[in-house]
Order: C-alpha cells, then structure tokens, then sequence
C-alpha cells in the first residue's frame, strides 16, 4: 500500500513542526533531568567504546542518545536533541497510526493535533529517556499492523507492511523491553482472528445468522468492518514467523552488534558473540533487583486518572531562590480524562456494530495498560503510561467518526475543532511548568489541581 504524495507532505510537515517546537527551550533544565541520570552517562561510555553500568535496559536508546552527545556535546542540546527527532517520529507515527485506523485524512490528521497537546509527548521529547526512542518505534509498528488489517490488500503488500511492523517491534523493544508485550500482542490477535475464521468455516458458516461475527452492519464502512472471513486468507503460518518471529529477533540483536567492540565494564577484554546472549539474563536479573522504593512511585490503576504525575525537575534559581524551573510529567486532563469515556464509548460501538477502528483502539490500550498487573517488576511510575497514553487520542477521534461523512461534515468540523480548542488551551494553560520556564518560586501551586500532583 504506498502512500500518496499528500500524506509524505504531511509526514514532512507534522515532523518539521514537532522538531521545531520541541527544540524551543531545550536548554532547560540545565542540569541533567530525572533518569538522565542513568542514561546519558550510560551514552557517554558509549561514546568512549566502553560497556556502561546501565545494563538492565537494551541499547539502542543510549547508543542514538550517544550519536546526540558526539555531534552536540556533553551539555543540554546533546543530551537531549535525538530525543526531540524521536519525539517528532512520533507525532507522524502516530498520524500514519490515526490513518490506518480511520482511513481517513481527517480523523488522521485530529489523531496527530490532539497528539501534538496531549502534554506527555511535550515532555517526554525533550528529556533523555528510553519511553521516548521506544514509543516512536511502536507508533510506527502499530500504524503498520492496523494498516496489515485490512482484507482488500494483495499478500505482496500485507508482507510490506508486515516486515514494516516487525522491523519496528525489534527496535521498539531493543530500547525496552515492555515492546514485547504489543509484540506478543500482535501475535495473539493474529492468532485470535485465525481462530474465529476456522470456528466460522467449521460450525457456523461463513453466511450463517447464528455466527456472532457476522452482524448487520448499519454504518455502511465497509473495510470499516472488524472481521472479515477473507482477512489474510493469503498469507501462511511461514509469513508470520518470518515476519513477526525471525525479523524483530534479528532488528533487536543487531543493535547489539556494537558491543563486540565495547570493553567490558571489569576491564576483562572486548565481548564476544556469546556474551549478547548472556546479557539478555543480565538485564532481566538488573530489572529484577528494582525494588527500591521512590517517592514518585505509583501503581498502574493510579495512571488513568492522573493521581502520581512526576516532577522531572524543580529547580530553585535566584538569590533567595525567589524563582523555580520545574517540568513536570502530566497529561492534558481533557484528553487523558476524557479520553476515559472515548474508551467506553468505543467499547460500546464495537459491541453494537463491530467496528473495526472501535476494536484496535480497545485492543492497543488494552494492551498497553492492562498487562502492568503481570508485569514482574516491583517498582512503576507514571510514565509507563506514556504508550496507553497516546491511544487516547485515537479513542477521542472514534467519538467523532459518526460525522465524518459528506452529509454531516459541518458538524464534525465544529466537534473538532471544539474537542482540539479544549485541548490547547489546557495545554497552554499548563505550558509554564511543562517547559521549564522560569516563574515564581511558590505560583506552582496555582497548577496543582490535586495534592497527590505536588
């Protein structure tokens, strides 16, 4: 499936405005920010072809955090310039993603508007965090696979898509590991749908009444539909290995690669090939041992609601510390509390008509957000909602797609134009302690809504 030429300048625009206004004040805070302290001394050991202390986390966030370093140096640009290019990857991952969902350019291009304010992506571009290489990669397989679900595409151009989507599970996930869960999601989905169409074939018959996929359809979407019985048809179990199984393994140990020229941490030599694979019961073992407790540690059903933000940076400058410079990680209350009901509301198109874009927006948030509970590490915090987080955009423009017609375009034009004003304004209004601007030492408070978010 190629993209027209409308949608690369699109593509180039969304990117161009995101790198732009990610840049703006990049200097501050001047000092490194939360868990820069991890990564970018992490990226300068990588720099000098050394191993960094930093093992519990794959590499290739710290190696692109390196490359940064090198160009730009060892101050605030460096540490966090390949972070705002991500970051801008990620404003036109997520606008292929709204396109692959929605078909449409407009609910495309509301997806990346209300992306471009949702405050998580603000913030998360402008710090030198691992979240922010990850998520740009995993918008970008997510806007691949939904694109792959769709039962009109030829097998050449679903394989397209498919390695697409696995190249860039393999890289999401050699910056963390949490990739693995949409990965493994991915598969199971597949899996779940071939499942259906055997059951459909075997007891109920494609054309059957009593099939509960086969529903009466009022919305007249057409490839909208969630399950069709020809989805993929043409595509064997050797497609999906090789696309979905032996690609991404090969995307993730490939940044690897470099280590074969990194002096070991002890001093003991250079690694050799063994020693990749030994390190992937080292990061687990490192990820094991996170138990300390922070004070900006927070459980997973906090995060919807917003009742443990973090605070990046708080810092006093001054003669009598009279002014403060703060960021804190907080998510546009429109989008992320409203974005609650969006859920619900597609939940409740997805049960009445089986839409097809109701039911990936559930199953990436689902996705993202419900498999917390098993995750094994003890210790969490707000922004591991960062990825659930962004499907909230999608989920508000669901709300709207009943509109996206000829014959009601007006009204969606002013519901648009409405929900994304909401969302600017609040993004404005929070502006100041997003961005690290200098303001009064004690005017934060006016901020704080609730007294979990100080």
């Amino acid at each position: 499936m190629r993209l027209s030429r409308r949608t690369w300048l699109t593509c180039l625009a969304l990117y161009l405005i995101g790198q732009i206004f990610f840049l703006i004040n990049i200097g501050f805070p001047a000092k490194q920010n939360f868990d820069e302290f991890h990564y970018v001394p992490a990226a300068k050991s990588f720099l000098e072809l050394k191993e960094s202390r930093n093992y519990e986390h794959p590499p290739l966030a710290k190696e692109l955090m390196a490359v940064s370093i090198g160009v730009f140096g060892d101050n605030p640009l460096g540490w966090r310039f390949i972070s705002t290019v991500f970051g801008s990857i990620t404003l036109v991952g997520m606008y292929l993603w709204g396109l692959a969902v929605f078909g449409n350019q407009a609910g495309a291009l509301l997806v990346a508007s209300l992306t471009m304010v949702n405050q998580l992506l603000y913030v998360q571009s402008r710090i030198g965090m691992l979240d922010t290489f990850m998520m740009a990669f995993l918008s970008l397989a997510a806007a691949g696979f939904c694109a792959f679900w769709k039962s009109e595409l030829d097998a050449r151009v679903q394989r397209k898509l498919l390695l697409v989507t696995g190249i860039c599970l393999g890289l999401a996930t050699s910056c963390k590991w949490f990739a693995v869960i949409p990965w493994v999601g991915f598969l199971g989905l597949i899996a779940l749908i071939r499942l259906f169409q055997s059951w459909n074939t075997r007891f109920a018959g494609v054309d059957s009444p009593k099939s509960p996929l086969n529903r009466d359809h009022n919305h007249n979407d057409g490839p909208e539909e969630f399950y069709s019985p020809a989805l993929w048809q043409n595509l064997s179990l050797r497609d999906f290995i090789i696309y979905l199984g032996i690609v991404p393994c090969a995307a993730y140990f490939a940044t690897f690669l470099p280590f074969l020229f990194f002096t070991k941490a002890d001093g003991n030599g250079t690694f050799e090939i063994l020693d990749l694979f030994k390190m992937q019961y080292r990061m687990w073992d490192g990820q094991m041992r996170v138990v300390t407790p922070h004070p900006y540690g927070s459980l997973w059903h906090q995060w919807p609601l917003m009742n443990r933000p973090i605070w990046y940076a708080f810092d006093k400058e001054g003669d009598t510390k009279q002014w403060v410079r703060g960021v804190v990680l907080l998510g546009n209350p429109w989008i992320m509390w409203g974005g609650l009901l969006a859920l619900l509301y597609s939940f409740w198109e997805w049960v009445k008509t089986r839409s097809r874009s109701a039911f990936l927006i559930l199953a990436f948030y689902g996705m993202f957000m419900f498999s917390w509970p098993f995750v094994p590490r003890k210790l969490s915090f707000y922004y591991y909602y960062y990825p659930a987080g962004m499907t909230l955009s999608l989920a508000m423009t669901q709300v709207l797609q009943c509109w996206n017609n000829p014959a009601h375009l007006r009204h969606w034009r002013i519901a648009a134009a409405t929900m994304l004003l909401i969302a600017f304004v609040l993004f404005v209004y929070f502006f100041p302690i997003l961005s690290g601007e200098l303001i009064p030492s004690d005017s934060f408070r006016k901020w704080m809504w609730m007294r979990r978010w100080i």
